[in-house]
């Protein structure tokens, strides 16, 4: 593995860890504010108490099995650990780095599949690199969401007119 390709992979874990930490980190605020939401509506003057109810419990399950906030913890802190890499990056040798890209990847999280592709995409266009697909319009929506929508800016056409010449 090349010193470039140690590069790309570093700033590509970064950024999926960031935007899985992102997402995690909303999904569970969403949840708890639903479910502060819907305990005040006990006051309400609604009567299907029911359905209030069903969604809490709905609602507290997921939140139970999959529990949002400490996988946005376990990326926050990957996502910390890559970054000190990238900003180590200049000053390490290839196989320091090497070693140490792998002793962080050894605690990686377990991002979401449909972050791959913009993370990929922030990565190509972070560092400068020519990327030449679109991702899916649910993909695009669910990076949105993390917070990094990425979109690679086309190229102008640099032509100036004058006044004399519209």
């Amino acid at each position: 593995m090349s010193r470039d390709d140690l590069e790309f992979d570093i700033n590509y874990s970064y950024f999926i860890e960031k935007m899985n930490y992102t997402l995690l980190n909303r999904i569970d605020k969403s949840i708890t504010l639903m479910l502060i939401v819907l305990g005040f509506s006990v006051f309400a003057p609604f009567s299907n108490m029911f359905i209030f109810g069903v969604v809490v419990a709905v609602l507290s399950v997921l939140q139970l099995v999959y529990q949002f906030g400490q996988e946005a913890g376990l990326s926050k802190e990957q996502m910390r650990q890559y970054k000190r890499l990238l900003v180590e990056f200049a000053t390490l040798s290839d196989e320091e780095l090497r070693s140490r890209y792998l002793k962080v990847q050894d605690a990686d999280s377990n991002p979401w599949r449909s972050l791959q592709d913009a993370a990929f995409k922030r990565t190509c266009i972070a560092l400068g690199r020519n990327d030449d697909f679109e991702i899916s319009l649910m993909h695009s929506v669910i990076a949105w969401f993390a917070g990094d929508l990425p979109r690679t800016k086309k190229a102008k056409n640099n032509v100036k007119t004058s006044p004399d010449n519209p």
